[in-house]
């Protein structure tokens, strides 16, 4: 039986942001709507080619059910913890993220 290891109250809500991929070798960004949200981390669905362990940069404007108001973007150094093909015609992975730093703009 898998267990829920989340730390962090989950949002399920969709979040306007931009994902952008750290490594040099493969530059890519891509405008996104998360499927949930946390203080922790956020999982989305994407068209980038990404993998566990990965780094990308995430930003968004945290929602008000999260931190109360806050108007500013932040900016997420975040890591690749979760990948699941979403199937379908455009072959999206849902990626989930942890968030390792931030800054708020």
């Amino acid at each position: 039986m898998a267990t829920d290891q989340r730390r962090a109250k989950r949002l399920i809500m969709r979040v306007p942001m931009r994902v952008k991929v750290l490594d040099p070798s493969l530059p890519a960004e891509e405008k996104v709507d998360c499927m949930n949200i946390s203080m922790r981390g956020v999982y989305f669905p994407t068209a980038l080619k990404l993998r566990e362990g990965s780094d990308v940069e995430v930003r968004l404007k945290m929602p008000e059910e999260i931190i109360t108001g806050q108007i500013t973007e932040w900016t997420f150094t975040a890591r690749v913890v979760h990948l699941e093909s979403l199937g379908g015609l455009e072959k999206k992975s849902g990626v989930g993220v942890h968030f390792l730093y931030y800054s708020a703009d």
